[in-house]
Parts: structure tokens; C-alpha cells; sequence
């Protein structure tokens, strides 16, 4: 067995591995662009990387190289080279000097001297819209031991455990998976060449299909560098496999962005394989049996062909990437005591635009802002005992955060930052209403900078607030794993199949061809209406992004609450069970929430009379209504199958029932309403009936007590951290109607400020702020309570964009967070002298 010890790689402007991995995750087709150094100083360098970061002379590293030798032979500068023009070669060769105990750089190359503009569309040669990869210049490096010689202190990020080279494709898988050890029902991950040519692609393509042929479905997702890079000979070859190696180490699956469809006439292969090919990257979750993950690369050129399995290693702890500290999205944190000073830092910034990238701006905004946070604190640690605080104390600072991708944009920015904030404090003298989408002495742009000249100083008054389930969908927080690696272990540790838990095949469904909007659509609908499922996937969520705000910037909540269901979320991701897995399971083999309380609502009909009502009949429905308690309080009189589930807002709630009777409700209060199509009875009259069953489902073993206040619907206080008080809880929250703004209103009664929604979508959010801004004698919005509600994801916005706003609010009002994720951080792990 091989270990891979070193990665390396750049190409089309990607200036390191880090940004290298970004475009591979991210799948987005590279640029065409050539290279101004020659392949031998390309190499050169890789090797210099390579030996550099696993602290080795380069005199130690025997070198392979794959290049195209008839166009450029690499004669490496300082280098003894052996030169290859396939992979296969080169790995037969390299096999060879690790059976010496040799250290070995496999490098590939590939110079352009001049970009081939081409119609290069992130996709791959089996796509029946593909036309052509574009020409790129690049070097991939993998530096290789063998797995026996490896030391103690040396990482490694994957082992190559089969390698055959034949011209038989479905022969040399065969050997290769065979010396593995392994059957292709566990490749989950097949890298493919894909090549151009139409006769090489087709012959990849049967002789894959017939070598992984087995029961399995939808199983193994089918990717390509190719559709990243383009074209580039010896580059391209290693970069595949260096691509699996990457994947295998960060542990998600590599999307083909622009894959389409396969060509009709062989659509019926494919159904019948057990491949698909994802067109976004998606977490690789642990296998419920404790297998490490599999991969698979084919490797083809016009000569030779090779097959090459690859194993995860199971190495503890966390596997750090680089991916936010090289993105293009920067935020730029300044701070001042008064306007004067953040209009001085903006000059500062304006000043630098034209010499320096944003990257290099926002670092070293960063890194003053971080000193600005010791000397405050020093300042604090020096004052007397009494309560007066230094004019540096985070408590009396401003802070304005700067979000862009690119000096226009920051420029941009910083030109509306400077009106902005004159504005915002100007707002304190003289208030203007506050609306939804502007509070007095707010400033915001689209793109996400932000700045709050009331902040509410976060200190002590974070509230966490968790969401029900019916705001889950399709590709939820599929980025995060990645994002936040630090999360993965601590996440898959909650259950025994936390891919299971997560409904990651629901979440992230698998096609052959690419997905149309109306299928996605259906699922997503379909998905919302599997009550049992949604829960299960709804806390496990809750639990994720908990984690990220605990485990990566050490924010731990000082009040939470939750909203329906999201009340078990609260309980299971702030960690008051010894064992939230449990519920996972329970859920899933829940009568009560999968055939009384929805499915075939089993206890609604009994309440009804109505056991005898059609399979095929809708029963419930749940309407979003615009109206007051009080007015619906006495539409509902002589009613008995029509209930207030939910008051969301002083004028807004949740009406559901059976479906005739809740149309006449609203149409007798003439008032605006939507059905949300969520046939689910919890919170009604008829749910009291399943009131037992529902405790004990949640009774489970506590942990030791936590410091976080937990508020309850059931009675609006703290709720003891006791497995009865917390079971009872649950229960009478589910089975009650829920008045959210008595929650929220008794939170910021008690001190809390600071509102961050741990779960999909920003309803909470919106409904908090206008629960708190809500003015009895006003109610188109007066009033002023200080208070900042801070979403943590957003459909049809990227994750990575989400957090970066919603840091950028955090951090103005004044809430400590470790933000050395966003500027600190590389997939190379070094080895120290």
C-alpha cells in the first residue's frame, strides 16, 4: 500500500493548492492561460513545495515525471527525472522505487505557451451537450511513500491500496480493485478521463459500466478534472488523481457543475449501473459500518490505460483545509470610537484599493482588528473595580465590516460605508420609522457589509433560536461539512448512521441526468410533507449549526429557544441529552409522527368521527394567515375542526384544520391567508390525544447541567435540565398552540439581544424583529427595542456568503467571535523540524 504524504498543484491562475482544492470543490471551469515558466521550473518548484512541507532535502525526493516529452522533455533544473508520457508508465515506475523504500514526487506537467480559447462549459466528454475542453497549463504534484516506511510524524492524506495498468479497461479495474481488496459496491467516488476524443470516451464509458456493474443504484458519483481544468496533457492525468486523493481527504464528492445529460443512446447503460453524476458537491459521510471511504481513478490516454483504487485514511482529529482563507469573499473589519474614526479607516482602505487585492487589504484589517480586541481588554484588566470601561473597551467601540470580492467591490463599499454610517448616526438624533428592512442607526448594502451605530454590545445576551421543520429543503447546508471542517467528527458522532440521520439522499438526491427545476420541486415538496423524516433531519441540522458557532467561533449561547419542534432541536444541539441518536431512531419508527399526527393522521380522524374519510381525501391543511388572536379568537367560535396552531407575530398565525372549514374561517374574516401544505395536526386540540406518546418518546438520559437558559412554549420559563421536566416540556409544546411572541418578548425581558436563527431560512428572524419592534399604539413600527436578529442560512444563497453576512452583524454588535477560519488555514498539513 501506498501513502500519500504531499499534495501539490497549480493551474489557470489557481497559485496554490489551497485555491487549487477551492476550484475543485467549487467545480467551476478554469480560465484559459498560459504559463510563463517552463515545464522544468514548473516541476522544479512543485518539488521544492512538496519537499518543503514534509521537511525532506529535495535531494531525498526521487522524481517521476508524466509530460509530454516529444513537445517539452522535462529536464528539471536541478532535477533527476524520470519523464513518462502517460500516467500509467509513470506509476509502474514509481511502484518500482517505493519497493526500494524510496520517497517519489509524481509530477505532472503541461506548458501552454499560448491560451486556447475553447468552449469549455464544466462539463465533461460524456455530456451529449459537450463540445470541447479548453487548453490549460498546469502542475499537479503527489509526493508517495511506502505506507510501511511512513513515520510516526509524517500525515498522510490518502493510500492507494490497487493499481493495474492493461488495455482492457474492465480487466485492469478488475486486478486493481481485486489487489485493494475491495468490490466496486464500496467505490462510492469514480474519477474518470473523460477524454475528447469520441471513441476513447465511448470505450471509458463501456468498460467501466461492465467492470462496476452490480445491484447497487445511484451509488457511485461519476467525476472528472477534466471538467475543472480543461485539457493538459500530463497535468490533466495527475490532477485526476490528485483530485480523488483531495476528495478523499476532505471527504465530500466533487460535483460536475455544468453536466447536463448523457446521450440518449446510452441512457439505458447508465440506468442500469450503479453510477450518477452530481452537479454539486455534497458531504462524504461516514459509513455506518466504520469502512473508511473507497475511490476509484480511470486514467486513459490514446496509448495506455490505467485503473487506480484509493482508500481514506483513518487518521484522527481534524482534516483543516485552506478553502475560506483563499476566497475571493474578504471581510474587512474596522473599528473607531466615533465617526470620525471609521471615516478615517475607511480613507485608509480607499488609499490601498489601487496597490494591494482586497485579500491583502482584508487581512490586515483582521489583524489590527484583533489587536484593537487585546488592547481593550488589557485596558480592561488595568481598570479598577469599579464599572467604568476605557474609551477601548469592546463595549464602547464601533465597528463597521466591509464585505467584497474584488477591489471594484470594495470600492464600492467603502463609497457607500462612508454615506452610510454619517446617516446612521445622524438617525440617532433624529429617528425615522423602523421598517423590515431598516432599523434606526442601521446601515447595510446587498453584498453584506454592515454597521450599527447602536450595537447592542454581545456580551452575555446571545440567544440561540432553533426553527420547526417545515422550513427544511432540498441541498440544505450541504457546504458546511466542508466550510467548518472542524464540525465533521463531532457531527457524525451524534449517531450510528448520521448520513441516515441527516437524510442526505433526500437532501442531496441522486440523478443521472441533471435534476429539472420540476422534479426538484416535487422532492422538495415530498420532503416536506414526510413529518417523521423532516423532524429527524430538522434536529440533526439544529445540532450542525450549533456546532459551528461552538465548535469554530466559541459562541456558546446564553439563552435559547425554540420554535414547534425546534424546541427538541434546542435540547439535542446544545447537548442536554447523553444520547440525542436515540432520537433518530424513535423518530423514525414513530407511530405518532408517522401515521396519527400526519401520514394517514390516524388520531385526527378518530377525533373527527371520520375513520371512514377516503385515503385519497385531504384532511389538514395549514394556512399562513394575516390577522390578530382576537379577531381569529372570535372567527373560531362554533368551530371544531379549525384551530389556532401558531401565533407567529402580533399580526400574523398559523390556522389549520380540515381544509372547507378553515376556507370559511378566512373568508368570514376577510383577511389575507396562503396554505403552506403541511398536512401535520400537531398544536391542535387533536394532538392532546397523543400527549403520552410524546413524552415518551422524549425521555431520555440528561448530561451534566449547562449555563444556557432554555425557554419553553409550554410554560414561557427556563425549563430544568431533567429528563421528566424536559420530556413534559416537549410534549405540552407540541401538543399546545405556541404564542412566539410571548417567547420572544419574555427573552428580551430577561436580557437577551443578540438572535441567531440555528436552523434553514430567516422567518424567526423576521418575526422577532417585528414581535420587538411591534408598537401596540403604532403598529405599522415604532419602537425601539435594541436587539439584532442574525440568520445563518438563506435558500438560493451560498453558505459561505451567509456566514460572511451574518458574521459581518455579529461582529458589530460587538459579539466575540474566532474568526481566524476566514484568514488562517491550508489543506497542507506541515511537518515541524
Amino acid at each position: 500500500m501506498i501513502a500519500v504524504i504531499g499534495i501539490d498543484g497549480q493551474f489557470a491562475g489557481q497559485h496554490n493548492i489551497d485555491r487549487v482544492e477551492r476550484a475543485f470543490y467549487q467545480g467551476i471551469a478554469a480560465p484559459a492561460i498560459s504559463n510563463e515558466m517552463s515545464a522544468d521550473e514548473l516541476c522544479q518548484a512543485s518539488v521544492e513545495r512538496l519537499a518543503t512541507a514534509n521537511q525532506l532535502a529535495v535531494s531525498d525526493i526521487n522524481v517521476v515525471v508524466v509530460g509530454h516529452t516529444a513537445d517539452a522533455t522535462v529536464r528539471a533544473l536541478t532535477l533527476s527525472a524520470l519523464t513518462f508520457s502517460s500516467l500509467a508508465e509513470a506509476l509502474t515506475a514509481c511502484q518500482s522505487l517505493l519497493k526500494q523504500n524510496k520517497t517519489v514526487a509524481l509530477i505532472g506537467v503541461n506548458q501552454l505557451i499560448e491560451p486556447v480559447e475553447q468552449a469549455g462549459k464544466g462539463t465533461l466528454s460524456f455530456d451529449k451537450a459537450f463540445e470541447a475542453y479548453q487548453g490549460v497549463a498546469g502542475v499537479a504534484g503527489l509526493l508517495l511513500a511506502p505506507l510501511s516506511a511512513v513515520k510516526s510524524d509524517a500525515y498522510t492524506y490518502a493510500h492507494i491500496s490497487g493499481f493495474d495498468s492493461n488495455s482492457d479497461i474492465a480487466t485492469a479495474t478488475q486486478a486493481a480493485l481485486s489487489q485493494a481488496q475491495l468490490t466496486s459496491e464500496q467505490v462510492t467516488l469514480l474519477e474518470v478521463s473523460a477524454l475528447a476524443d469520441t471513441a476513447l470516451a465511448q470505450a471509458e464509458r463501456s468498460g467501466l459500466i461492465s467492470a462496476y456493474s452490480n445491484s447497487k443504484q445511484l451509488h457511485t458519483a461519476i467525476g472528472s478534472a477534466r471538467s475543472v481544468t480543461g485539457e493538459g496533457d500530463g497535468f490533466s492525468q495527475v490532477a485526476g488523481l490528485l483530485k480523488t486523493v483531495i476528495a478523499l481527504h476532505q471527504r465530500y464528492i466533487p460535483p460536475v457543475i455544468g453536466w447536463q445529460q448523457c446521450a440518449d443512446a446510452d441512457l439505458p447503460q447508465w440506468q442500469s449501473s450503479p453510477f450518477y453524476f452530481p452537479t454539486e458537491a455534497r458531504p462524504w459521510f461516514p459509513h455506518s459500518n466504520g469502512d473508511v471511504h473507497a475511490a476509484a481513478y480511470s486514467c486513459q490516454t490514446a496509448s495506455d490505460y490505467c485503473h487506480v483504487v484509493l482508500q481514506e485514511t483513518q487518521a484522527a482529529g481534524v482534516r483543516k483545509n485552506g478553502f475560506m482563507a483563499c476566497s475571493e469573499l474578504s471581510l474587512c473589519l474596522l473599528t473607531g470610537d466615533n465617526q470620525a474614526d471609521l471615516l478615517a479607516a475607511l480613507d485608509k482602505v480607499e488609499q490601498q484599493i489601487d496597490t494591494q487585492s482586497v485579500e491583502a487589504i482584508s487581512y490586515r484589517c483582521f489583524e489590527a482588528f484583533k489587536d484593537s480586541l487585546e488592547l481593550s481588554d488589557n485596558s480592561l484588566e488595568l481598570s479598577d473595580n469599579s464599572l467604568e470601561l476605557s474609551d477601548n473597551s469592546p463595549n464602547t467601540a464601533y465597528r463597521l465590516s466591509l464585505v467584497a470580492q474584488s477591489t471594484k467591490e470594495l470600492r464600492r463599499e467603502v463609497k457607500m460605508a462612508k454615506a452610510g454610517i454619517v446617516k446612521a448616526f445622524a438617525e440617532l438624533d433624529n429617528p425615522v420609522k423602523n421598517t423590515e428592512e431598516h432599523r434606526n442607526g442601521e446601515w447595510e448594502t446587498p453584498k453584506g457589509s454592515y454597521f450599527s451605530a447602536l450595537p447592542v454590545n454581545g456580551e452575555n445576551n446571545v440567544s440561540f433560536i432553533y426553527p420547526g421543520i417545515g422550513a427544511t429543503y432540498l441541498g440544505l447546508g450541504r457546504d458546511l461539512f466542508h466550510l467548518f471542517p472542524q464540525i465533521y467528527q463531532p457531527v457524525a458522532d451524534l449517531a450510528d448512521d448520521i448520513s441516515e440521520t441527516l437524510k442526505d439522499t433526500r437532501l442531496n438526491p441522486r440523478s443521472i441526468n441533471r435534476l429539472s427545476v420540476k422534479a426538484l420541486t416535487k422532492l422538495d415538496l415530498e420532503l416536506r410533507g414526510d413529518l417523521a423524516n423532516i423532524a429527524e433531519c430538522g434536529v440533526g441540522f439544529a445540532c450542525i449549526f450549533t456546532k459551528v458557532f461552538e465548535e469554530v467561533f466559541n459562541v456558546k449561547a446564553d439563552y435559547a429557544t425554540g420554535y414547534s419542534m425546534g424546541e427538541v432541536s434546542m435540547y439535542a444541539a446544545l447537548g442536554c441529552w447523553q444520547q440525542p441518536g436515540l432520537l433518530s431512531a424513535r423518530l423514525a419508527q414513530s407511530d405518532t409522527f408517522n401515521h396519527r399526527l400526519c401520514g394517514e393522521l390516524k388520531t385526527l380522524k378518530s377525533h373527527w368521527g371520520m375513520e371512514d374519510a377516503a385515503s385519497n381525501q385531504l384532511l389538514w391543511e395549514t394556512y399562513t394567515v394575516k390577522t390578530t388572536i382576537d379577531q381569529v379568537s372570535v372567527a373560531l367560535e362554533g368551530e371544531d375542526r379549525v384551530y389556532c396552531t401558531i401565533v407567529n407575530t402580533p399580526d400574523s398565525l398559523l390556522l389549520g384544520g380540515y381544509p372547507p372549514d378553515c376556507e370559511r374561517v378566512i373568508q368570514k374574516m376577510g383577511v389575507w391567508a396562503m396554505p403552506l401544505q403541511m398536512a401535520n395536526a400537531i398544536h391542535s386540540e387533536p394532538a392532546q390525544r397523543e400527549y403520552d406518546h410524546m413524552v415518551e418518546l422524549h425521555t431520555m438520559a440528561v448530561t451534566e447541567r449547562i449555563k444556557t437558559k432554555m425557554y419553553s412554549s409550554s410554560c414561557y420559563l427556563p425549563i430544568p435540565q431533567r429528563t421528566k421536566a424536559i420530556a413534559h416540556s416537549v410534549a405540552k409544546c407540541l401538543c399546545d398552540p405556541v404564542d412566539y411572541p410571548r417567547l420572544i418578548n419574555t427573552l428580551h425581558d430577561k436580557g437577551a439581544r443578540v438572535f441567531v436563527e440555528m436552523g434553514p431560512g430567516r422567518s424567526l428572524c423576521r418575526w422577532v424583529g417585528r414581535i420587538l419592534d411591534y408598537d401596540p399604539n403604532d403598529p405599522s413600527g415604532g419602537g425601539q427595542k435594541p436587539f439584532v436578529a442574525v440568520p445563518v442560512n438563506a435558500k438560493g444563497t451560498g453558505d459561505e456568503l451567509t456566514y460572511v453576512r451574518a458574521l459581518a452583524r455579529l461582529v458589530s454588535h460587538g459579539v466575540r467571535l474566532d474568526l481566524d477560519s476566514l484568514f488562517h488555514g491550508s489543506i497542507v498539513v506541515s511537518r515541524h523540524p
